[in-house]
This record gives structure tokens, C-alpha cells and sequence, in this order.
């Protein structure tokens, strides 16, 4: 299997296309493979890629013994319940703090939120936390690979505060607010 850095260094040198959807799906147009997944679709896909495969099967059993499973994979706001019942995990683990390859799960009190793989820990200090991230998403982040205007899988720098009142999450794109949020780091097992 491929390790993090093997995956995504080989992921990001072939002839690929991408938009921000929530289909999830990958089609083949002209001999590229073009993605179009949101980012718990993506991030679910690149874990089965890299074998992965027992950490999802678990956790779709824990979804779906609690009737939250939906089209078969996971969203960012099931991981409040599931942090909330982590230790029933064998796969799973929660941290307070990132590691290159682990997941960033941020869910905002609205119920809505956006996940990513820690690809880069560029700061990290008592109260900030400055990351490089792969997602897919329809708001690039600072320092993005993807062009201006462009959605779907790419690389990007966002950054995290702690503060008294909890977690406060900067996509670094101008268009978004800075919100609070639940934050998880997460990593699994194989």
C-alpha cells in the first residue's frame, strides 16, 4: 500500500480534472479522469484507495447502527457523534493536535462543515495553528493550487485559532467568514 506522501505525490502528477460536487463520483473524459466529489467523498475515496478499507467499513457500521449513514459514506457532522462514543473504535483515533497525514474534520454549528487531510504543518503555536491541506472544495484556501475560480481537489494553507470560547476556523479565502467551529483531527488505521 501507499503510504500518505506516496499516494498523493502520484495522485497529483497524473492527468486528472476536478469539480467540487457532491455526486461523487469519477468519470473518464478524453483519457482523464475527471473528479467530481465534495470533500467527504474525496477524503472517504482516498482512505479506501490507500487501504483503508477496515477503518471505513467500521465506521459505516457505527453510522449505521445509529441511523446516520448516508449514500454510504461518512459526512463531517457525523464525526461530533462519533468523537463523542471514539473510544468504541479500533480504527479510529482522535488528537488533540495535527500530523502530517491525519484528517481535519471541522464542523460548524450550523451542522454543516468541511474536512481534509493535514498535508503540511507550517505553524503551530499555543493558540494558531497554520496547515497545508488536500480537499476539495468550491473555496480555495491561501497558497492554492487550484486556479482562480476553480473547484474540486487541490492543495491549500488554511488556519485554526483556540481561544476561550473554542476553535475558530479561516478557510483563508477572502469570500468565506471565519467561524467558530468543533475541530477533530483524526487518523485511522489500516
Amino acid at each position: 500500500m501507499n503510504t500518505h506522501n506516496d499516494f498523493f505525490k502520484d495522485f497529483f502528477t497524473t492527468d486528472f480534472v476536478s469539480e467540487y460536487n457532491h455526486s461523487n463520483y469519477i468519470d473518464n473524459i478524453d483519457g482523464k479522469k475527471f473528479f467530481r466529489m465534495d470533500c467527504s467523498g474525496f477524503v472517504n475515496w482516498c482512505m479506501a484507495q490507500m487501504g483503508y478499507k477496515r477503518a471505513l467499513v467500521e465506521l459505516r457500521k457505527f453510522l449505521q447502527q445509529h441511523d446516520f449513514i448516508k449514500i454510504n459514506r461518512f459526512y463531517c457532522r457525523d464525526f461530533t457523534f462519533i468523537h463523542e462514543h471514539k473510544n468504541e473504535f479500533k480504527h479510529w483515533h482522535f488528537t488533540d493536535t495535527p500530523t502530517h497525514g491525519c484528517i481535519l474534520v471541522v464542523v460548524f454549528p450550523d451542522g454543516n462543515g468541511h474536512c481534509m487531510f493535514v498535508d503540511k504543518i507550517i505553524k503551530n503555536d499555543k493558540d494558531k495553528i497554520q496547515l497545508r491541506i488536500i480537499d476539495s472544495t468550491r473555496y480555495p484556501h491561501k497558497n492554492d493550487t487550484r486556479a482562480n475560480g476553480q473547484t474540486g481537489i487541490g492543495i491549500g494553507d488554511i488556519e485554526i485559532t483556540y481561544d476561550n470560547n473554542g476553535w475558530i476556523y479561516d478557510s483563508q479565502n477572502p469570500a468565506l467568514p471565519i467561524r467558530t467551529a468543533d475541530i477533530y483531527f483524526v487518523s485511522a488505521t489500516k
